[in-house]
């Protein structure tokens, strides 16, 4: 006979990551909404498990285990067998379509090293939450186990901010990791027309990695990523930012993202330009709480340029953006739905895990796959 599954009002959960507490992955998708809901947390990171001497008896009196994201692979495929045997229920966390990156992306080798170690995992936990709806129907045809959509939220308190004054200059925002160069090939030349455009009057602020043509140029500034989430929000605050472009190349990949940039960038007051794909024409109604531009360099050109110009439109769309994301995408309003979503979807039975299936055999291709990836993080120190 099944099992009956029925969480506590306050589980202890422990959780098994790559990244540390203070991760952006970490904070978004775990930390926030469980401590809203006064879980109890264990956090498990790789480097832990990977020690000798990992006392894995803390575990066993968890009411829940969480799995998040990159933690599935070789290295840790031992102690997942482990947590699977236990009489605990599972659930593996994703918030990117990491079964399916492109050739292009700087990843790529790494992904496809722990990709079946993944799709391992999903077959055999009790449940898989995932931030998008596009990213469930990715993952659908690998598992048969239950998938629940769990909307980022955003900590509103801690990024609020009221909208810039306008003055005779105007900062820029383009935020973001190497992984974006793709991404920011969209808005090269409409930047440099609004250089060109604007002169004296426009800077723009690369908040963690650069377009390369821009790196010496007289009217950018470079400020150096922030790593911790907490600090990063407050750097954020600090910047003096009046607008935020994020484009995404259209494909499986971006259209499987959220829309946590916006979440984050309306509640510190800061109007964005975002390309017109599934993370924000999702949330975003053009021209009322976001700008929404086509991938082409006219269209990102005349919404910058829109927002530069007119101060009461830039204004009316941080009122409206601000409003919607704290009634609908706070912490602060919508944490107590996440402990309920969970529990409804693991439902009243247990899932029954094939304990026979084994982890997948490390073959010469993953082999290549890691000498590949380790040459290229060398190279390009990421």
């Amino acid at each position: 006979m099944k099992k009956e599954i029925q969480l506590k009002k306050n589980p202890i959960v422990a959780v098994y990551s790559k990244n540390t507490t203070t991760h952006a992955c970490s904070v978004i998708r775990l930390l926030q909404p469980m401590l809203a809901c006064n879980w109890k947390i264990i956090w498990n990171t790789e480097r832990d498990c990977l020690n000798k001497i990992f006392d894995i008896n803390t575990t066993k009196n968890a009411d829940l285990i969480v799995i998040q994201r990159e933690f599935p692979s070789k290295k840790t495929s031992e102690i997942l067998s482990i947590l699977l045997k236990l009489d605990i229920p599972i659930i593996y966390d994703i918030d990117d379509l990491l079964l399916d990156v492109q050739p292009s992306h700087e990843r790529f080798f790494y992904y496809k090293k722990i990709s079946p170690y993944i799709k391992w995992v999903i077959k055999e936990v009790d449940l898989v939450t995932v931030s998008t709806i596009s990213l469930k129907n990715e993952l659908t045809p690998h598992t048969n186990r239950p998938i629940l959509v769990n909307q980022n939220l955003v900590n509103y308190n801690l990024f609020f901010n009221t909208a810039r004054p306008r003055g005779d200059k105007f900062n820029i925002l383009i935020s973001g990791t190497s992984t974006h160069q793709n991404d920011w090939t969209i808005i090269r030349e409409p930047i440099l027309e609004i250089l060109k455009s604007y002169n004296d009057q426009v800077r723009i602020i690369f908040f963690g990695d650069t377009i390369k043509d821009f790196i010496r140029h007289k009217s950018v500034n470079i400020v150096k990523f922030e790593p911790n989430y907490n600090t990063y929000a407050a750097q954020l605050k600090s910047l003096n930012i009046n607008i935020a472009l994020t484009p995404l190349i259209n494909n499986k990949f971006n259209q499987c993202k959220s829309n946590i940039k916006w979440l984050e960038y309306s509640a510190a007051g800061i109007p964005g330009v975002y390309s017109d794909i599934a993370p924000y024409n999702s949330c975003i109604i053009d021209k009322k709480n976001g700008l929404l531009a086509q991938n082409n360099p006219e269209s990102w050109f005349f919404a910058i340029a829109n927002l530069l110009n007119n101060q009461e439109k830039a204004n009316e769309i941080i009122k409206n953006a601000q409003k919607e994301v704290l009634e609908k995408y706070s912490i602060t309003n919508c944490a107590d739905k996440y402990l309920l979503s969970i529990q409804n979807k693991l439902g009243h039975k247990k899932s029954v895990r094939n304990f026979s299936q084994t982890p997948p055999k490390y073959t010469f291709l993953s082999s290549v796959y890691s000498i590949t990836d380790r040459i290229l993080r060398v190279f390009y120190k990421f």
